[in-house]
């Protein structure tokens, strides 16, 4: 990916690389990898062409920066907070990300990018070990404080907790708030139940 040929602080270049991210992600989210083309981009942006590949070299550059531009971050937990509290916090941030409009909107198309560009793999991986970081530390929470088993595995209780409601996402009416609320509260409530401690 070519970076940008003027000064990466200049407020115009930086609106105008907004713009044509916003203008790709909108495209990805309406109809698919396939219609992110460069013409496209420019055509919904308002910046030529030309400006486009003085950020990128190809559209495949764009693509992968679509990708990183929206991939959520998740904020881990305060110190002090409780294993319950932590894992409370962390499951609902999660769940409060994925059913963002924007989010929602852009996932399945995210996830059909990724299977076309093999070069994502490495973004995907990258954001998966922050996440499974993030859990890690929660998991420790629990076995220190004699809730969970030592060697409790994080990624299996990452999935324990986000699958429900990653397929309540894909499954509920997407006005319907009150069913990953659910699931959310679900999800957590039968996950400590199963360990006493």
């Amino acid at each position: 990916m070519t970076d940008c040929t003027e000064r990466p602080t200049d407020p115009r270049v930086l609106r105008s690389r907004a713009k044509m991210l916003d203008a790709a992600t909108e495209l990805l989210a309406e109809a698919g990898p396939r219609a992110v083309t460069v013409d496209a981009v420019s055509e919904r942006s308002g910046v030529a062409k030309s400006t486009l590949y003085r950020h990128w070299d190809s559209r495949e550059g764009l693509l992968v920066d679509v990708m990183r531009a929206n991939i959520p971050d998740i904020t881990p937990p305060s110190p002090d907070l409780s294993f319950d509290e932590a894992l409370r916090g962390v499951v609902t941030e999660v769940a409060a990300v994925m059913t963002t409009p924007r989010w929602r909107a852009i996932l399945p198309a995210m996830m059909m990018l990724q299977q076309h560009m093999p070069e994502l793999a490495e973004i995907a991986h990258d954001d998966h070990e922050e996440k499974k970081a993030i859990f890690r530390d929660v998991v420790d929470r629990g076995i220190a404080a004699g809730r969970l088993p030592t060697g409790t595995d994080e990624e299996l209780v990452a999935r324990q907790l986000i699958g429900p409601v990653f397929f309540t996402l894909l499954a509920a009416h997407p006005d319907d708030d009150s069913a990953i609320d659910l699931t959310v509260e679900y999800a957590i409530e039968r996950f400590l139940a199963s360990y006493p401690g």
